[in-house]
């Protein structure tokens, strides 16, 4: 009777076994699912200029909020409102401000864009390391970029034919460029249409006779295969280099605020996203991404916009 009772038992054991792993995959599962359940996704889209920080942010606010997923990518501002229209992304990041038609056609599909500052930008003018000019007004850089001047030697340089490099025209530096620095008038036809900063400050790292435009940050990163020249906005006036202290004083010329939009002021995950962008660790990472934090002021009207 005792050898049959331990017969039974031993075929009795894998299927207890086999019962335990059932139950603890089960249990996994089940946990998994609860997991993903509980994490609520953030997407957040658009300038190219704010890639680099809104990662920055994302990563930060993630390891602090587990429970929160952010989810950047770029691909310019225009992508980003688009993408902000159309209800797929919860923010749009934007190096320019939202367009009067762009916010009638969100009006229109029933979104309501809300504009937040989230730091402030210089646009550095980048050449090649063989480049003798070392600066240029707006009246130099318009000629350049909208095709008047030609070769370096009509601004300092020792010859060679200008060869242009800018953004894409969905980009908010674009944009911002052509109002502030070009006057509204068109870009050369020959302008090297690049769809990043990265990918502009390569090219002028490569070409001799380059030229491009970009987010100070990115100018920075090469900042020991590149020439960053100094700008004066008018004839006579001093020059300035993009640093912090200057674009922070408004000395240098070419600098902006950043942005992002929201369909409506945000509640839940997202309001705590924006409340950690606009705190003092969200602008001490911009300012280490190279950009630079907001006055007190700006942020004190933020968050009260905010509630």
């Amino acid at each position: 009777m005792a050898a049959r009772a331990g017969k039974i038992a031993r075929k009795m054991k894998p299927l207890t076994i086999l019962g335990v792993i059932v139950v603890i995959a089960v249990v996994g599962l089940f946990w998994v699912s609860g997991s993903q359940m509980n994490t609520v996704q953030v997407q957040q889209k658009g300038s190219d200029t704010l890639l680099f920080l809104a990662q920055g942010w994302a990563e930060a606010y993630m390891a602090e909020n587990g429970s929160v997923e952010v989810v950047v990518s770029g691909g310019g501002t225009g992508t980003g409102i688009t993408a902000l229209i159309n209800g797929v992304v919860d923010i749009a990041d934007a190096s320019r401000e939202i367009k009067e038609i762009e916010v009638e056609t969100a009006r229109k599909a029933g979104v309501d864009p809300v504009e937040w500052v989230v730091a402030i930008d210089g646009i550095s003018i980048v050449l090649n390391r063989a480049n003798p000019v070392r600066e240029l007004s707006y009246d130099q850089l318009r000629g350049i970029y909208n095709g008047s001047v030609r070769d370096w030697s009509e601004v300092g340089g020792s010859g060679g034919v200008v060869v242009a490099y800018g953004r894409q025209s969905t980009s908010g530096t674009y944009v911002y460029f052509n109002e502030e620095v070009l006057s509204g008038d068109d870009f050369r036809a020959d302008t090297q249409q690049l769809a990043g900063s990265s990918e502009i400050v390569e090219a002028v790292v490569n070409d001799p006779n380059g030229i491009g435009y970009v987010g100070v940050a990115y100018a920075e990163a090469r900042r020991d295969e590149l020439i960053t020249v100094s700008v004066r906005k008018a004839e006579g006036e001093e020059t300035y280099q993009p640093t912090v202290d200057n674009i922070a004083s408004g000395d240098y010329p070419i600098s902006r605020y950043l942005y992002i939009y929201m369909d409506g002021v945000p509640t839940d995950a997202v309001a705590g996203y924006l409340r950690f962008i606009l705190s003092g660790e969200g602008q001490r990472i911009a300012g280490v991404a190279g950009f630079i934090g907001l006055p007190q002021e700006i942020l004190d009207e933020q968050l009260a916009k905010l509630g």
